[in-house]
Order: C-alpha cells, then sequence, then structure tokens
C-alpha cells in the first residue's frame, strides 16, 4: 500500500487532526510499514472517535481543541493522551459530555456504531417531543 505510515498521515490529515482518532498517529515499534498495523488504525473506532470530536464541535460551537492555535500543537497533544477540554462557558448536558468522552476512550472502550445511533435517535426524538 502506498499510503502506509506517519508521514502519509500527517501529510493527508493535516486540517483534520482535531478530529481525528488519536491511534491514527501512532507509530510501528519496529518502525516497519506494515499494512496490517494500517488497516487496524483505519477502522470504525476511528470514526467513532470522530464522531465524539464532531459532536462536541455541534453541540459547543467549538472545534476540539478550541484553546489551541496551531495544528502541530494540537498533535503534540493528541500524541500524548490529552483529549479535548469542554469549553467553560459551555451548556452541554453532562450526559452528552459524558458519551462524548466515551468516543474518545482507548479503542476497544469505545460505543458501538449502534450505541450512536441509539443516542442520535434518542437525543432527535427529546428534540420532538
Amino acid at each position: 500500500m502506498e499510503f502506509i505510515g506517519t508521514s502519509y498521515l500527517t501529510s493527508t490529515i493535516k486540517g483534520n487532526i482535531r478530529w481525528a482518532a488519536a491511534e491514527l498517529f501512532e507509530v510501528p515499534e519496529d518502525n516497519e510499514e506494515d499494512e496490517a498495523a494500517v488497516s487496524l488504525s483505519l477502522s470504525t473506532k476511528c470514526d467513532i472517535y470522530s464522531f465524539g470530536s464532531i459532536a462536541l464541535q455541534v453541540l459547543t460551537c467549538k472545534v476540539p481543541y478550541y484553546n489551541v492555535k496551531k495544528d502541530n500543537a494540537v498533535l503534540w497533544q493528541v500524541m500524548r493522551g490529552k483529549k479535548p477540554e469542554l469549553p467553560k462557558e459551555s451548556q452541554i448536558a453532562p450526559s452528552h459530555w459524558d458519551f462524548i468522552e466515551r468516543c474518545w476512550l482507548p479503542r476497544a472502550s469505545r460505543p458501538s456504531v449502534r450505541d450512536i445511533v441509539a443516542f442520535v435517535a434518542r437525543e432527535r426524538q427529546a428534540r420532538v417531543s
């Protein structure tokens, strides 16, 4: 595969780092550009992470890491495991923030697509009622 490795990801994802799953920026220990490692990284679980970031932006009107100006500084925070903060002036419901934070958990602990669909359906129904 021609797009394997972090150089592809950092050059291709630039500008989107704020929404991308942290595991997309991990460098394999043996520094081999292994196709299996990339296919493991590019998964639905990455989309779940991104959903949490998009939900944060939609519910707060602020991009993830809104308090960090430069994308390379965001990348540094992501690689250190620091998650986006809830804007202090935000009026997001605690249950929404909890769900967003669950989307940013380690890959195996993130909500499923079914959980995301149920969350959106509940919120949609609550708005209609």
